[in-house]
């Protein structure tokens, strides 16, 4: 879809050239098909490497109110990185949550990141493997979660919804499904009734909403790391749910930061792929379709309108 649109537009400038009348300054527009070609390949690697790789987890976000609450960090750092995760949340269309709110997104600073983590996933391990269809991770993730090494982790537990009605809703067979939720740190049985939506051939009606993350950061590795960049590397892990174990490393994006130290925060790259996710339809029946979605709408931030702009800029010089 991308070709065709960048084919078409170019297309259409040429038709506004003046035929065979000499031209003091030649447009290169080769560079700039080349030159969003390449952008376009980026795009789809970068969605693709992003997303977890389980296609029982659709794309996910935030629908209601994101609360942060920092853990084992000096005041000051942890107040800055509230700020600026509800900074970014606001630019994407999400509200931060008012001074007293129940954490729903909790970063911890730890010294042992590993028996942190255990520790957590031994206490709480209902809540993060809710019994919930559309929801359910794998215990293999849960210990993946556990036994990493990288210097920050993550863990996102998400709900299906009724996309009309805001409803909890499953797909199952019976009529009720069962698990655990946490609701200010109390672990409650869920019994959430069956409920039925409307879906069509290419949309089911629901769609996946985050209900709470997770992050930990290994202290002793993020050494030489500022607050700043951490504070924007959360940002971006809190919004989404991202892939913890790909390699991001050729991408011009925060989450190159373990690998590249000089990334200052959250690039134009970041925000493209942060507004797709908070403007696309995601009660799409395929996951493929979702992420196909997500590129065609990271790709209009980061190709066409810059192109489009080109474009005019070039017109502008034309005789």
């Amino acid at each position: 879809m991308t070709t065709m649109f960048i084919a078409s537009t170019l297309a259409a400038s040429l038709l506004l050239s003046p035929g065979p009348q000499e031209v003091e300054s030649p447009v290169a527009v080769d560079d700039v098909v080349v030159s969003a070609r390449q952008l376009d390949e980026q795009v789809t690697g970068f969605v693709r490497d992003i997303n977890v790789p389980d296609f029982n987890l659709n794309v996910a976000r935030w629908h209601y109110d994101m609360c942060v609450s920092v853990v084992n960090m000096q005041n000051d750092a942890a107040q800055y990185i509230i700020n600026r995760v509800a900074e970014v949340a606001l630019e994407v269309g999400v509200k931060a949550g008012d001074p007293g709110c129940s954490p729903n997104v909790t970063v911890i600073a730890a010294a042992n990141a590993t028996e942190t983590t255990g520790q957590i996933v031994n206490r709480y391990r209902n809540t993060l493997l809710p019994d919930v269809s559309g929801a359910r991770r794998s215990r293999q993730a849960l210990e993946k979660f556990v036994e990493s090494d990288l210097p920050v982790r993550w863990w996102h537990t998400s709900m299906l919804i009724n996309s009309d009605t805001g409803q909890v809703a499953s797909k199952i067979q019976n009529d009720h499904i069962t698990g655990w939720y946490n609701a200010g740190g109390i672990d409650l049985p869920i019994n959430f009734p069956r409920v039925e939506v409307t879906s069509t051939y290419l949309r089911t009606g629901l769609r996946s909403n985050l209900t709470s993350a997770i992050i930990i950061l290994d202290m002793e590795k993020l050494s030489g790391i500022s607050v700043p960049q951490i504070a924007d590397y959360i940002s971006m892990v809190a919004l989404t749910r991202v892939n913890m174990d790909a390699d991001y490393s050729g991408y011009h994006s925060v989450l190159s930061l373990m690998s590249d130290k000089d990334v200052p925060g959250l690039t134009e790259w970041d925000m493209a792929y942060l507004k797709a996710i908070y403007s696309a339809d995601i009660t799409h029946k395929l996951k493929s379709h979702q992420l196909t979605e997500l590129r065609f709408l990271m790709a209009d931030w980061q190709i066409r309108r810059p192109l489009r702009r080109q474009e005019q800029s070039v017109a502008s010089v034309m005789p």
